[in-house]
Formats: C-alpha cells, sequence, structure tokens
C-alpha cells in the first residue's frame, strides 16, 4: 500500500535583492510575507507543512531572521530619515512665519556707528531690539524686559524672527500660569476648601492630583473622586498622611502631604459639611480586624479564594472599615468563621500543605474570640451604631 509524500515547504520569499535597493512598498510586502511564511513553516502551531527539526530548521530560522533584522534597519533607518527632514522643513517654516511677522520701527544710529531697531509682532506688542555694532556684520537679539541676547545671526531678519518665536513661548508660559492659577481657586460645584486642622475619621474629601506650574509652585490639576477618611496621621515633622477608601470600602491611595506647597494646595469637603460623629471604637476595631485579616490573607494564598473564604474576608474588611449594619452581630459572624476555618485545617486527613497554614487559622480564631470578648466590655462599643 502505497503512502503520498509529505508535502514540501515552499522556499522562504526573500528577495535576493539587498533592502538598500527596495522602495518602501516592497520592503512592507516582503516582511508581511517572511512572517506569514513563518507563522505557517517554523512554528509548532502553523498550518502548512514544517520543515524537519534539527539543523534545517536551525538554517531556516537564522536565514529568516537575518533578512527580517536586514529589511527593518533599513526600514527604521528610512523612517527616521523622514521624521528628521519632516522636523526641519517644520523649523525652515517656523522661522520664514516668525521673520515675517516681525515689525520693525525706526532706525536708531548711536555715535560708535550701531544699528539699532525696535522689533514688535501683532498680538504680543514690543518684543525687544535687534542690534549691528559698528563696523561688525553680525546682528543679535535683546529681549525686552529681561534684557537677555541671543546668539548672532546673518542679518537683522533671522535675528528679529527668534526675538518673536520667543515673545510666542512666553505668551503661551503665561497663558498656562492664567490657568494654573485660575485652577488654585476653583472648585467642583457642591464642594469646598477643607480645613487642614479640623480634618478627621469619616469624613468625605475629595484629593487633588499635583502639577507642576510655569513658576515652579504646585497646583491642583484636577481633583479625584470622593473618598472616605479612615485615618488621619499628623507627623512631628509637620507631614499629613491620610487614610482613604473609595465607593463602597473599595482601595484609595492615601494622600501624603509633605510639603509646605502640597499643603498649600489644599483639599475638598462638601458644602455646608458637619463634623463627622466621632466613633471612639473606631481605631481599636481597625488594628484588631487588620490582624485578623492578615492571618486570614496567608490562609487564602494556601487554600485559595474559597467563597467561604472571600465571604470571610469581606466581612472582616467592612468591619476594618468599620462599615456594617451591626457591629456585634457581625463580630459574632467573624469567630464563627474563623472557627469553621480552624476546624477545616485542624483536620487530621488534610494534606501536608494544608496543615502548614494551621497556626494561622488558629490566630486568626483566638483573634476573633479576643476581639469579641474585648469589644462587648469596652464602654466605648457602648456608642457603636449601624453605619450601612
Amino acid at each position: 500500500m502505497s503512502t503520498a509524500a509529505p508535502a514540501a515547504v515552499p522556499p522562504m520569499p526573500a528577495s535576493v535583492t539587498p533592502a538598500a535597493e527596495l522602495d518602501d512598498t516592497s520592503i512592507t510586502d516582503e516582511i508581511a510575507a517572511l512572517l506569514q511564511w513563518d507563522r505557517r513553516h517554523l512554528l509548532a502551531t502553523g498550518e502548512g507543512p514544517h520543515i524537519p527539526r534539527g539543523e534545517p530548521s536551525r538554517i531556516a530560522v537564522c536565514a529568516l531572521v537575518g533578512r527580517l533584522r536586514e529589511l527593518e534597519r533599513v526600514q527604521k533607518q528610512r523612517a527616521d530619515d523622514a521624521a528628521r527632514a519632516a522636523f526641519q522643513n517644520q523649523e525652515i517654516q517656523r522661522k520664514a512665519d516668525n521673520q515675517a511677522r516681525a515689525k520693525f520701527g525706526p532706525l536708531i544710529r548711536s555715535s560708535n556707528g550701531s544699528y539699532t531697531y525696535v522689533v514688535s509682532a501683532d498680538g504680543l506688542g514690543e518684543l525687544g531690539i535687534v542690534s549691528r555694532h559698528g563696523g561688525g556684520r553680525k546682528w543679535r537679539y535683546q529681549r525686552a524686559g529681561t534684557g537677555s541676547s541671543g546668539p548672532e545671526y546673518d542679518t537683522r531678519r533671522e535675528a528679529a524672527g527668534d526675538l518673536v518665536w520667543l515673545g510666542d513661548l512666553a505668551a503661551e508660559s503665561a497663558a498656562r500660569q492664567q490657568q494654573q492659577d485660575t485652577a488654585r481657586t476653583a472648585v467642583p460645584e457642591g464642594w469646598t476648601w477643607g480645613d487642614w486642622d479640623d480634618l478627621g475619621e469619616d469624613d468625605i474629601i475629595r484629593t487633588p492630583m499635583y502639577g507642576r506650574a510655569e513658576d515652579g509652585t504646585l497646583y491642583p490639576r484636577a481633583w479625584r473622586p470622593a473618598a472616605e477618611v479612615l485615618a488621619v496621621t499628623r507627623l512631628g515633622n509637620g507631614c499629613v498622611v491620610v487614610s482613604l477608601a473609595g465607593p463602597g470600602g473599595s482601595y484609595a491611595d492615601p494622600l501624603f502631604v509633605s510639603s509646605q506647597d502640597m499643603k498649600d494646595v489644599g483639599f475638598l469637603w462638601p458644602a455646608g459639611r458637619t463634623r463627622p460623629e466621632p466613633r471612639p471604637y473606631r481605631h481599636k476595631l481597625r488594628i484588631r480586624m487588620a490582624d485578623i485579616a492578615d492571618d486570614i490573607a496567608t490562609v487564602q494564598r494556601r487554600l485559595g479564594p474559597t467563597p467561604e473564604i472571600r465571604s470571610l474576608v469581606e466581612l472582616v474588611g467592612r468591619l476594618e472599615r468599620a462599615r456594617t449594619p451591626d457591629l456585634f452581630a457581625d463580630l459574632r459572624r467573624v469567630e464563627a468563621g474563623t472557627a469553621k476555618l480552624r476546624a477545616q485545617v485542624s483536620d487530621h486527613e488534610q494534606s501536608y500543605e494544608v496543615q502548614r497554614i494551621k497556626s494561622w487559622a488558629v490566630a486568626a480564631h483566638i483573634k476573633a474570640q479576643q476581639a469579641l470578648a474585648a469589644f462587648s466590655a469596652d464602654p466605648d462599643f457602648a456608642s457603636a451604631v449601624p453605619t450601612a
């Protein structure tokens, strides 16, 4: 019984013409053809007949890579040359446009033979002067206000053109500075400036995205979404750290205020804000729940995110943020959940990998028991009211 011969692999579609002699379209088409040939006949997932593994395959790969590198190198060089030429043409056009905008005042001739012209431009006003010293053939500009000067130019129009360009840059910088100054005082509707000294837990605030203004100072280039203050830590060196939670208790970047510039930018809280009702138990609750959450997270990394562990993590997280409709009911649920987790990993039939995490599950349960007992006896928790 005869068997059909394996299909032959077509030759690599590489041109013998050096890449530098091909036009751009030919280079693009050849690269596409080579990559398609690679996918069909070299890659393991290709659909066509494959080059045999071993020496034939290595030779084909080397030839393919070599040709692709040659083509891509020429392609990149041409793209760089085109970008450079476009930039040069743009600069030539810019200089010509600026020179055409320059307006010269009357000639001022000094006793030492120098020639001076006042230069202005529409929309920019008087920009400075261009001058040529007596006996010299070169021109230089001198900017109004700053008195700074530039290099030497062959013609007064070249010097005046760069003076107009510098005037445009100064006008753009002044416009940006004006926008930044406006941003310092503008606030979204329904919000007003907050008071650092009065900021505390449970406040709802918006923090700035800092930008660096033209004058070097910080300004609020935008405002982040509203977030809830979890804690405010005021350090002895004047720095302030504000821990935040996003909507629904989601993670929000903390605010680190480490300089007077940052403090001057400030933050926002709702217009008509009233001081949040104090909850003295909150700090103690956060510390205990964070400790339990660390133990559960260690167990979760070994067991995986089972539905029971995910539910327990979510519950502990709500308590850590003091967001619960019934504080003591949820504390009891945490105690019951950690007890179940402890029993699960204490089973003698569990694998060694599960047994290794027994200590963390036991610790989480013991801490939950201690938290429930401590909170029940702590007078601060008598003020606990539903928060969700």
